[in-house]
Order: structure tokens, then C-alpha cells, then sequence
């Protein structure tokens, strides 16, 4: 492991680590646990079933945005499955990566198509969130910092679907780009960002048109919709107001929020987003069932998904060693072809 991703780690882990003594130093431990009991546990399996069908709709978009002669729907489904599964416990973020290695692996869908896809994807997801923050917003009297966080987002993805964009239009430029740098590397590595590159400019070409995109766009609306239904249910199981204005507000936040350095599994930072935008715009419930709602929220979003991912892994006679170690030295080898 090299000097940088140890210090990631240990950052990750150590913003982990503050932000929950503070929640923890913000609640009593024995009235956490009970209101945790008092919950309608119920609702957690049609939560995780609906959260089950959001990422089926995620795959069905992943899909589009791969080279039609490698889309193999099953194999999407399982690979997106996995890569949040390596997100979840692996201390470096190397699940959109190992979804790479997954589809090349099963499919021979090249590393520069399915990373093109993947940026894409979050581009796709920035935007939608931005959107649902803002129309949510209009139903509420949100915070100051709320308003500015909304704006400084939208802008960001917003230049970044430019980007990418101006990119899906002018491939060349993007491959001229990436061999010009070539030179100043090593041959190997020169030859891999090229590669990459043409495979990363050749993909985004599948996104030009405005009905593909219309598509796409209604996709991750469809997606995200549903993963906030799952925030809006559970307000269901606690003395919470069921807003869904309130839950997509609350839902784009604690995603944007595992952007931040943390621990495997966002710890920390996914819960404490919860919690403060929570009790920001629902002053009447206490710190202590906002933290419990965030805690069975964080378990119905991330253990079931990383049970079926490794069970994904072990039918495939795969580790999460394996994966993470094959991840990260699958690019470095065809560079030498």
C-alpha cells in the first residue's frame, strides 16, 4: 500500500471517528437503543426491497451507456451490486473500479467504456440530486447554508455535464489531449492513458442524441426517486414527521455527504448529515431519534446490498481480496500488450 492511500485511510478513518464521538457525546446510548427497539420494523423489509428496485433501474442505465454489443444485463446488475459492496468495506473507494475489472472479466467490456460509463453515471447523479434539493427546498423554509450548498452543487455538476459534453462531441480532441501527455510519460504508462483515453472517447459517444439522453435523464430520476422513497418510508417508523420534501432534502444530502473522506461504509459522515439536516428542518424531533433513524436507514441502504454482493463474489469464486488486488493491477498488464 503506498504512502497516499494509507494517508487516505487514515484521514477517512479519523473524520469517521470525530464525527460519530460527536453524535455519540449529542445522544444517550441507552435512549438511542430504545428508540431504535420502539421502531416499525416492519418497514425494513419493503424499504429494502424498494432499495433492491432502484438499483435494478440504475443497472437498466448503466446499460445504455455501454457499447451495445457487451450489454449483458445480468452481469451489469451483479457487477453494479458488487462495486457498492467494495464501497462499503473496502478502505479505498475501488468499487467503480472493480466493476471495471467485473465487466471485463465476464463481458470483455473494455476499461476506457465502462469508465467513461461510470462518469457519466455520477454526472447523471449529481444533476438529478441537484434537482430533487432545489424542487425540494420549494416546499420547505430551508436553512441558509442549505440554499448555498444547493447552489454550489448545481453549479459544479452543471459544469461537469458541460465537460462532459463538449468532450462527447469532440472525441479527437480528447484522445489528442491524452497523446500529447503521453510523451512526457513513460512508455508504459503513456500507452495506457492513450488506450484509455480512446476507449474513455469511443463510449462517449454513445451518449450523443437527444432521445438517449432524455432517456437517460427520466432513468435516473425513476432511480433516485425511489432510493429517497426509502428515506420518506422510514421517517414511517419513527415519531418523524413523513415529509417528502423533507426526505429528498435529508436523501441528497447524506449521499453528497459520502463524497466527504470516512471510513468503509460512510460511516460518520452519511449518519451526521442525517441528523443535522434532519433536525434542521424538523425541530421537533430530538437529536436522539434522528441519530436512531439514521442508523436503521444506514443499515437498510448498506448491509443487505454488501450480504448480496459477497454472495455475488463467493458464486462467482471470487474474494473481495481478489477483486480489490485484481482491480488494482488488471490496467498495468495490457499496457504491455
Amino acid at each position: 500500500m503506498t504512502r497516499g492511500n494509507t494517508a487516505r485511510i487514515s484521514v477517512g478513518v479519523a473524520v469517521s471517528a470525530v464525527l460519530l464521538a460527536l453524535l455519540l457525546k449529542a445522544v444517550d446510548p441507552a435512549q438511542l437503543v430504545d428508540d431504535i427497539r420502539q421502531s416499525d420494523w416492519r418497514l425494513l423489509l419493503p424499504a429494502t426491497a424498494l432499495y433492491f428496485v432502484g438499483v435494478w433501474v440504475r443497472s437498466i442505465r448503466w446499460s445504455l451507456l455501454l457499447p451495445r454489443e457487451t450489454r449483458n444485463q445480468a452481469n451489469i446488475f451483479r457487477a453494479l451490486i458488487v462495486g457498492f459492496t467494495v464501497n462499503n468495506v473496502v478502505p479505498i473507494r475501488l468499487g467503480e473500479i472493480g466493476r471495471a475489472y467485473l465487466l471485463a472479466r465476464w463481458d470483455g467490456v473494455p476499461y476506457g467504456s465502462t469508465i467513461a460509463s461510470i462518469v457519466v453515471e455520477r454526472i447523471l447523479d449529481g444533476l438529478t440530486l441537484s434537482a430533487l434539493l432545489v424542487l425540494g427546498m420549494l416546499f420547505v423554509s430551508p436553512p441558509a447554508y442549505l440554499v448555498g450548498l444547493a447552489a454550489a452543487l448545481a453549479a459544479v455538476f452543471v459544469g461537469g455535464a458541460i465537460g462532459v459534453a463538449i468532450a462527447a462531441w469532440r472525441t479527437s480532441a480528447l484522445v489528442a489531449v491524452a497523446a500529447w501527455v503521453a510523451r512526457w510519460l513513460p512508455a508504459r504508462l503513456g500507452l495506457l492513458l492513450v488506450r484509455l483515453a480512446e476507449g474513455f472517447a469511443g463510449s462517449l459517444g454513445v451518449i450523443r442524441g437527444v432521445p438517449l439522453l432524455l432517456t437517460l435523464a427520466g432513468l435516473s430520476l425513476v432511480a433516485w426517486m425511489i432510493e429517497l422513497s426509502v428515506f420518506w418510508l422510514l421517517m414511517l417508523a419513527f415519531p418523524i414527521q413523513p415529509s417528502f420534501a423533507d426526505a429528498a432534502i435529508v436523501g441528497t444530502l447524506a449521499n453528497f455527504a459520502t463524497a466527504i473522506p470516512s471510513s468503509p461504509g460512510y460511516v460518520g459522515t452519511f449518519d451526521g448529515a442525517i441528523v443535522r439536516v434532519l433536525g434542521d428542518l424538523q425541530p421537533a424531533v430530538s437529536t436522539g431519534v434522528a441519530a436512531a433513524y439514521a442508523l436503521v436507514l444506514h443499515a437498510v441502504l448498506f448491509i443487505p446490498v454488501t450480504l448480496v454482493g459477497i454472495a455475488i463474489l463467493w458464486r462467482a469464486n471470487l474474494s473481495l481480496g481478489e477483486l480489490t488486488r485484481g482491480s488494482r493491477a488488471s490496467l498495468a498488464p495490457s499496457a504491455a500488450e
